[in-house]
């Protein structure tokens, strides 16, 4: 019988296998736009991004002059990283060490996947130099389509293909960063529209700024040790 790393593991072996990986990828690749924006200068600081997926984020930054790692569950999207030239390594971040220290450390969309998103965070900081940060995103799981869903009763929260266990709001999301001890320097809410409604980019960038709860697909934030 495969112990809980394992099953997790196989279960993200799948979650990619089965994705809408164009809709996916671009989605990555919208976040590490917004992470860069985030970022200090990429001379002499180092990088880890926990839960790096099939690496658009590590691809990006990389391209951008950054040294980053990245570890993930998903032992083949780990193999095909490493057979692409990228330094990762396999991890569960609930059980697992993470080897090394960082400047910044990335963990984006994966909180909401996690039994205990508190140990996670707190575990992340103390793996950071002095002055370190953590970059983290997490969804709006009640944007205004999602809540449209529910009053039609076809939301996809708690489907059995759906791996998000923790439902976050910014509300929500800022009171699990104070239970960790961290304190939110910037934040950047994510248009909900897709990347690939060029026309929508400004106006939905507009709406997600003004109404988050509503109009924001998901948050990233900078976050110190408080």
């Amino acid at each position: 019988m495969l112990s809980r790393s394992g099953q997790k593991q196989v279960y993200f072996n799948h979650y990619w296998q089965t994705r809408d990986l164009p809709s996916a990828d671009a989605r990555s690749r919208q976040r590490a736009a917004l992470v860069q924006s985030l970022l200090p200068m990429p001379q002499g600081n180092k990088l880890l991004e926990v839960g790096c997926g099939r690496g658009e984020v590590i691809r990006f930054l990389t391209a951008q002059g950054y040294h980053i790692e990245g570890c993930d569950i998903a032992s083949e999207t780990v193999s095909k990283l490493k057979a692409d030239g990228f330094e990762v390594f396999l991890c569960d971040l609930e059980q697992d060490p993470i080897p090394g220290r960082f400047d910044v450390i990335l963990c984006l969309e994966v909180l909401q996947q996690l039994f205990d998103p508190t140990a996670a965070l707190q575990r992340l900081a103390a793996c950071l130099n002095p002055g370190g940060r953590l970059i983290v995103s997490v969804p709006n799981e009640f944007h205004l389509q999602s809540r449209l869903k529910l009053l039609t009763g076809k939301s996809h929260l708690g489907h059995f293909d759906q791996s998000h266990i923790r439902l976050f709001t910014p509300q929500r999301a800022r009171e699990l960063f104070e239970r960790a001890g961290l304190t939110v320097e910037v934040s950047i809410p994510v248009s909900a529209f897709p990347p690939g409604l060029k026309f929508m980019k400004l106006p939905g960038q507009i709406l997600a700024n003004s109404l988050p709860g509503l109009f924001s697909l998901s948050q990233i934030y900078r976050l110190k040790v408080t």
